[in-house]
């Protein structure tokens, strides 16, 4: 059997087994890739979603070398230990991959005592190939390698699309893998940075009112709407906090809270409420007058009822 039919076994292999994703984005394997000054039999890539602080996409690499029976195993382990060099020196490899791990795959019955030994000190991986006919190969992983890290792409080449497209575009291999990377960034970071920079919002509308009496009165606030109305989401306008079913656009918000440095509002139609305390507001009907009642009267009364029409109105559109 030639040794490029042993590719896409292979490469199906790490696809099912590895994680390696072939779907609208990735094209999952690579084959006789030329990557620097090396070309790989198979170079195989799984990515994954990090959101520790920022968001940004991980690319994790496997690279097989192949033969396809044992008589070329000198030339087999000599090639992937000089990819394994390449790679640690190769701003190519280290500047688009985060973790790269390394296999040998050929046919055999059994794997020498002495291959298991080079290819543990190596930190190399082996699989061996079952060739059944030229239709059925089965491939079994008899050694598993150590991952080795790399500097991959950085956070500040995926903040925004156009610098993530041109950076992808860049590496050769990643080029090849991902043939829309636009389409990948829209996908899997463009919602996550726009839910990043929402909550940072959030929180800055949140540290307002700066007076402590009002504050209380407004976190009381929020608690009791929570409380009521889990389907609501919270999400911030500059010092405004919307309140809107979940998945909805603040076109759809039901409730808001305008926030000043000691007092906020609370508005409704032709009705608005200035709120210093939770026994403090300030009723602007006709002219401004004290509210007769506390917060608590004023969220049974009015909010909880007028929150409960809106919601009925939005259902029925």
């Amino acid at each position: 059997m030639k040794e490029e039919e042993l590719y896409n076994p292979i490469g199906k292999w790490l696809i099912k087994e590895k994680g390696c994703q072939q779907d609208e984005y990735s094209q999952g394997y690579l084959k006789n890739i030329q990557v620097g000054d090396i070309r790989p039999d198979i170079l195989a890539i799984r990515y994954e979603l990090v959101e520790n602080v920022y968001p940004k996409i991980q690319f994790h690499g496997y690279v097989v070398e192949v033969k396809p029976d044992e008589n070329a195993l000198n030339e087999l382990i000599g090639k992937i230990t000089r990819v394994k060099k390449r790679i640690k020196t190769s701003i190519e490899w280290m500047a688009g991959l985060h973790t790269v791990r390394l296999y040998i795959g050929y046919a055999t019955e059994q794997v020498s005592h002495e291959i298991f030994e080079i290819c543990e000190e190596n930190d190399i991986g082996i699989l061996r190939l079952q060739v059944i006919n030229e239709n059925v190969i089965n491939v079994y992983e008899v050694l598993e390698p150590k991952e080795i890290a790399l500097n991959g792409m950085s956070h500040s080449s995926q903040r925004s699309p156009g610098i993530f497209e041109h950076c992808m575009n860049e590496i050769g291999y990643l080029r090849q893998m991902f043939q829309r990377p636009e389409n990948l960034y829209d996908y899997y970071i463009r919602p996550k940075i726009e839910e990043y920079k929402a909550q940072i919002e959030l929180r800055q509308a949140l540290d307002y009112p700066k007076d402590k009496l009002s504050r209380e009165a407004r976190d009381f606030l929020i608690e009791n709407i929570q409380s009521e109305f889990p389907q609501l989401e919270m999400t911030a306008a500059g010092s405004t906090i919307l309140f809107t079913p979940r998945g909805g656009g603040r076109e759809e918000a039901v409730f808001s809270i305008e926030h000043a440095t000691k007092y906020f509002y609370i508005s409704f139609e032709q009705q608005r409420y200035r709120v210093y305390s939770q026994n403090q507001i300030i009723e602007f009907k006709n002219s401004g007058k004290e509210y007769e009642g506390n917060l608590k009267n004023l969220i049974a009364s009015i909010i909880i009822p007028r929150i409960k029409t809106k919601l009925l109105n939005l259902k029925g559109k």
